[in-house]
């Protein structure tokens, strides 16, 4: 079975232009909340996203604002270790009106990244869309197209210009059936993954706490039994509530969904005290529209009738 590491697209901009309408439309789901107001979206969002045939994280953030108050510069700090993250990022404008200050700001932050760049020519649907190309142009960053996000136009030709410019797919080849089947402990917070690993490893590969957030980098480990080989992969808990997720935390639910991608086989856990929740459902999707094997592991059932 082949296994890729996904490749991450930004979504950046000012506030208010359709990023998470955007969003939704590449993800092909409702996850980023979206409102004719600006600063909706304050923490970044992720989601799996098929682009020409390649899939790939893809990530909402919040609006760029050149000069944030103290409420948008937590939003700043999500969007900036976001874009360092990135491999291509879509730059995302108002093609309703001219390219404004603000506009020409965020376009020189993003050319210090150096990183690929292209320039999403929103809402253009009603007016000239030709005109509203030439318009932002003028941003020197090259690669303008036009779209209207609301109304899915424009979103392929948009979908193979970023496929163009992502990294070569870093595929492995088709394994021998000898070879280690791959498993990833996924799931919510403090829900028993760093201590099932320790439990079938017989030692203590991970650390443990009683308390949420204590793993942040996957950890990896190779175990043998019945004449099989297994690599397991411990990952961060995934929280559904993104308020709460700020830098490292945040990295390392995304590095998480890549584990996830990655394996043959995720192992979802969830808190038997808690019985299933929304986000554990949510997670068992992301693994099922990843074509990976699902095997749902209720812990913490030891005191329930």
């Amino acid at each position: 079975m082949r296994a890729e590491a996904l490749p991450v697209v930004v979504i950046a901009g000012r506030p208010n232009v359709g990023k998470s309408t955007l969003f939704n439309a590449l993800t092909r789901t409702r996850d980023a909340l979206v409102a004719d107001q600006p600063g909706v979206t304050r923490d970044r969002i992720y989601g799996r996203a098929d682009l020409s045939d390649r899939d790939v994280v893809l990530i909402d953030t919040g609006g760029l604002d050149p000069d944030p108050d103290l409420v948008t510069e937590r939003s700043q700090a999500q969007t900036r270790l976001a874009l360092d993250e990135a491999d291509v990022v879509v730059f995302v404008v108002d093609g309703r009106g001219p390219a404004t200050g603000e506009d020409f700001e965020i376009a020189g932050q993003l050319r210090r990244l150096d990183k690929p760049i292209i320039v999403a020519v929103n809402k253009t649907d009603g007016v000239d869309a030709a005109a509203a190309v030439a318009e932002f142009a003028a941003l020197g960053l090259g690669n303008v197209l036009p779209i209207a996000a609301a109304h899915r136009r424009g979103l392929e030709t948009l979908s193979g210009e970023v496929a163009e410019r992502l990294p070569p797919a870093d595929e492995e080849p088709f394994r021998a059936p000898g070879d280690a089947i791959r498993l990833a402990l996924i799931g919510r917070p403090n829900v028993g993954k760093s201590t099932l690993l320790n439990r079938l490893l017989g030692d203590e590969r991970a650390v443990t706490a009683d308390r949420p957030g204590t793993t942040r980098d996957p950890v990896s480990a190779t175990l043998e039994r019945d004449g099989r080989r297994y690599e397991l992969v411990d990952t961060a808990g995934i929280r559904r509530r993104r308020g709460q997720q700020e830098g490292v935390e945040a990295l390392s639910t995304l590095k998480a969904m890549q584990a996830m991608e990655r394996c043959d086989v995720a192992c979802l856990l969830a808190d038997a005290s808690e019985g299933v929740t929304d986000q554990d459902a949510r997670l068992a999707g992301h693994v099922i529209e990843a074509g990976r094997g699902l095997v749902i592991v209720l812990n913490k059932w030891d005191g329930i009738d």
